[in-house]
């Protein structure tokens, strides 16, 4: 409280800061115009400036205008005389009183006319020689109107003078002489000096070449004085138009100048204003707005000091006044405020204060009783709260979502115990075993309810409460006490509402386990196809795909989720020939086949099956399933593929042994010996063939099949293709050169020998069909740690590298016309293949076209066991 100042200094403060805004405001303002004037003062001496730059502007260009009329004329006629020209001078001297004087000069720059005539010593000036003027270097070079820079006349005038000259052309348009003028510019003194520029504020005009057209100091304008060296000249002629503060270092101090450049003349026009007299018109009003300040803030501080002491005394009475009251002394009259010529307003306020003690005394009384009342009602209103905070908190441990980390067990026992601690019974609960309770991992006692009976006729009381949902059954709620009505009430709302709140929690987890486990299921069966399954939603956006969709396309699945139909059909359908999406999502449900060319080369056949998603009388969105059916595309080709070679195969030995049996059967003929032997012959081959066909769809079936049985021992290398090689010239292939290099050396491979042979025969015959040359085949061999390595080399027309992955395949070849032209029935390689499979090996092939092709079979090593010998690898050798 000591350090708070009095009303009266709060109210003398109050007042003074009450007068000081207003004045600050007309100071800021008065400040601000100040500072407005000042621009305004720029922006007019920038605006003289320019038009001071335009009135000198305006003077040259009339007297040039003049010239250049007079050089005009001239050039126009030809055949002057000296009085004519004379005569037309003196009228334009006339007419333009700022010429000093005129002439025309010829081409070689000799005056043939000249006015005045004479000069000041009575010589005439025709026939003067001025070549060597500047001016008439560059008239006759340029060709074109020329300003001279200023200078002084002569014959003691010293008049500031420029000259302007201007080329005469004769009728070739050629150079034939000149018109020159010598303007007097003491009129442009005249122009520059006719404005008011205000004290110690003057103008300057410099010509092309920085000497003073017009200077207010007459020896700068009379010396001819190159001012390009001043700081505001060198700027103004860079410069078109500007203005700044430049120090002057004629005049010693800094000034503000506004220039302008006349750009066809290359003049510099200024103007100049100290800027110690700008700044002592701001300082002075500055200065003075700051004392009106400072004397009005002390009037009226002065003033609210009054004030504040008159009002601050009759307050004083107030607070007496109050303070009596608020100390209980009810018995000091407001009447003596009126008596001691307080205002009226105040001694209102004091006998409203002394009614308004009266009332909080009798208020505090009240208010003392009615406080006791609450404390009481408090009291019991806690107990009661605590109660129901009991109640909710149990509840709340039902309600509360379940977390993996407890379970519902736990969540049931905790709410059941709190139960009972409330209550201070035994609160129990009994599920009955077929309400599914068992399948969210609750297991508990099952007691019958009619067994509480017995329980109550030994002297237990118990109180039941059915857990029901609908018309099923879940168990019930028992709570057991030793006196029969025990129980109020309340506490057996309280227990219906628990009973109800474990019903819900019940049916619910049991709602949600079988969603889960049936969302486990689905998503385990759309996860677990082979076809690749999208769904999109109304918004045509997939809300499904699944790992097999990621996997056919190559999407991740990660990036599949939220895309845009549109855009998932426009990534997928790139490579489709027959994908029209437009007329997939016209129909609610069809069936496409489509066909993709892989960048391998490999077609892939896809079955689309696009559906409408509906149920319950609403549309959830479509359903796309793709199937992979190259396979079944492939089956159906080689189905194709042997119904053709079926036919083709079978039909010409058929047809020739149809042949053959009926020439023999002709009863009507008689054959010699020798032709029947030839056609008995000919059939023989043509069943041997048909036998080869049906032995390789025979082999080829068992190696789908997976029954190839093969019969494996020891078997040394040069031998079994020493006996393929026998096998080969068996066949009549004499002519086919063949050249086998196996070592002895090499290790014995474990393998069917019967079978190797096979594949060895097969890719010999290969080599002899697919050859338009002498056939010529090399057999070489090496080994490594696992493999033996057949290398079978030959010269024929080769495999393109587009057909190499393809030639093991069934029904596979090459070269259709040369395979109509020496038979086969394309299984050959297939069944090689199979049979190297069913051995553990393997069978490769490197070619190029019209160069052969090599083909290297790879068979596993035998490996002798301990005390075991090779001894079927000998009788092998030996057969």
């Amino acid at each position: 409280m000591k350090n708070q100042l009095r009303l009266r200094y709060h109210l003398t403060f109050a007042f003074a800061l009450i007068a000081l805004v207003p004045i600050l405001v007309m100071g800021v303002i008065q400040v601000t115009q100040l500072v407005g004037v000042m621009r305004e003062t720029e922006k007019s001496q920038e605006l003289r400036t320019g038009q001071l730059a335009d009135a000198v502007e305006t003077y040259v260009y009339q007297h040039k205008n003049a010239v250049e009329t007079l050089a005009a004329s001239l050039s126009a006629r030809s055949g002057h005389d000296t009085a004519s020209l004379v005569h037309v001078l003196r009228a334009v001297r006339e007419n333009w009183h700022g010429f000093v004087n005129l002439y025309v000069a010829d081409k070689r720059g000799i005056t043939v006319a000249f006015y005045p005539e004479t000069n000041s010593i009575g010589q005439s000036l025709i026939g003067e020689n001025f070549s060597d003027r500047d001016y008439f270097k560059k008239v006759s070079t340029e060709q074109k109107t020329t300003i001279s820079s200023v200078f002084l006349g002569r014959s003691g005038t010293y008049k500031p003078l420029i000259t302007i000259a201007v080329p005469i052309f004769n009728e070739q348009r050629q150079f034939d002489g000149y018109v020159l003028g010598a303007l007097d510019l003491t009129q442009v003194e005249m122009l520059v000096t006719k404005y008011d520029y205000g004290s110690d504020t003057y103008p300057v005009v410099l010509d092309q070449t920085g000497r003073a057209v017009y200077h207010p100091d007459t020896v700068i304008r009379s010396g001819m004085h190159d001012l390009h060296s001043e700081p505001v000249y060198r700027v103004a002629y860079a410069e078109p138009v500007g203005s700044g503060i430049y120090y002057s270092s004629m005049n010693k101090q800094s000034e503000f100048v506004t220039y302008k450049t006349i750009p066809e003349l290359g003049w510099v026009v200024s103007i100049s204003r100290p800027v110690q007299e700008i700044n002592n018109l701001f300082f002075n009003l500055i200065q003075s707005t700051i004392v009106i300040v400072i004397v009005t803030l002390l009037v009226t501080f002065g003033l609210g000091a009054l004030l504040a002491k008159r009002l601050n005394q009759t307050i004083h009475l107030l607070v007496d006044y109050t303070q009596r009251l608020a100390e209980g002394n009810f018995d000091v009259s407001y009447e003596e405020m009126t008596n001691r010529r307080v205002p009226l307003e105040l001694g209102l306020l004091a006998r409203h204060f002394s009614i308004m003690g009266e009332q909080i005394e009798e208020n505090r009384q009240a208010l003392l009783e009615l406080n006791a009342d609450l404390e009481r009602r408090i009291e019991a209103r806690t107990l009661s709260l605590s109660r129901k905070n009991n109640e909710l908190e149990i509840v709340n441990t039902l309600i509360t979502p379940i977390v993996p980390s407890q379970g519902i067990n736990h969540i049931l026992n905790k709410s059941l115990e709190q139960a009972g601690q409330l209550l201070n019974q035994k609160v129990k609960l009994y599920l009955r075993p077929d309400s599914g309770s068992a399948t969210i991992g609750i297991v508990g006692d099952w007691r019958e309810p009619e067994t509480w009976e017995k329980s109550r006729m030994q002297g237990v009381s118990s109180f039941l409460i059915p857990l029901r949902s609908g018309s099923k059954s879940f168990g019930y709620l028992a709570v057991e006490f030793a006196q029969e009505g025990e129980l109020s009430l309340y506490d057996q709302q309280f227990l219906h509402v628990l009973a109800n709140s474990i019903t819900i929690v019940l049916e619910n987890e049991i709602l949600l386990r079988g969603v889960q486990h049936r969302h486990a299921t689905l998503n385990a069966v759309l996860e677990s196809m082979s076809d690749a399954v999208v769904l999109v939603d109304i918004q045509k956006r997939v809300v499904y795909a699944n790992r097999c969709m990621s996997e056919m396309f190559g999407i991740p699945q990660e990036e599949v989720a939220g895309m845009k139909e549109s855009e998932l059909f426009s990534r997928i359908g790139v490579n489709f020939t027959n994908m029209d999406y437009a007329e997939l999502i016209r129909k609610e449900n069809v069936v496409v086949v489509c066909r993709e060319m892989r960048e391998n080369g490999k077609e892939r056949y896809l079955q689309l099956a696009a559906f409408q998603v509906s149920g319950e009388d609403r549309v959830f969105g479509r359903g796309y399933v793709w199937r992979d059916i190259t396979k079944e595309h492939e089956v159906d080709r080689l189905k194709n593929d042997l119904i053709s070679l079926a036919s083709h195969e079978f039909k010409t030995p058929i047809t020739s042994i149809k042949g053959s049996i009926e020439t023999l059967l002709r009863s009507d003929a008689k054959w010699d010996e020798e032709f029947k032997q030839e056609l008995l012959e000919g059939v023989h081959e043509d069943i041997r063939r048909i036998q080869e066909l049906v032995n390789d769809w025979l082999d080829i079936s068992k190696i789908d099949a997976g029954a190839m049985g093969i019969q494996r021992e020891p078997i040394r290398v040069a031998k079994i293709v020493e006996k393929a090689v026998g096998r080969l010239r068996t066949a009549q292939h004499s002519e086919t050169q063949l050249d086998a290099d196996i070592r002895e050396d090499l290790p014995a491979v474990f393998a069917d020998k019967l079978r190797i042979e096979q594949v060895l025969v097969n890719l010999f015959t290969n080599a002899i069909r697919y050859n338009d040359q002498l056939p010529r085949i090399r057999i070489s061999a090496d080994a490594d740690e696992e493999f033996v390595h057949i290398r079978v080399e030959d010269n024929g027309i080769g495999i393109h590298a587009e057909h190499l992955d393809k030639i093991f395949d069934r029904f596979y070849r090459v070269d259709v016309s040369a395979t109509r032209r020496t038979g086969g029935t394309g299984l050959g390689l297939a069944i090689c293949k199979g049979i190297m499979e069913a051995h553990g090996g393997m069978i490769t092939v490197q070619s190029k076209t019209g160069e052969g092709s090599a083909f290297t079979v790879s068979l596993p090593i035998y490996k002798v066991n301990d005390g075991d010998k090779d001894a079927e690898t000998e009788d092998y050798d030996r057969g």
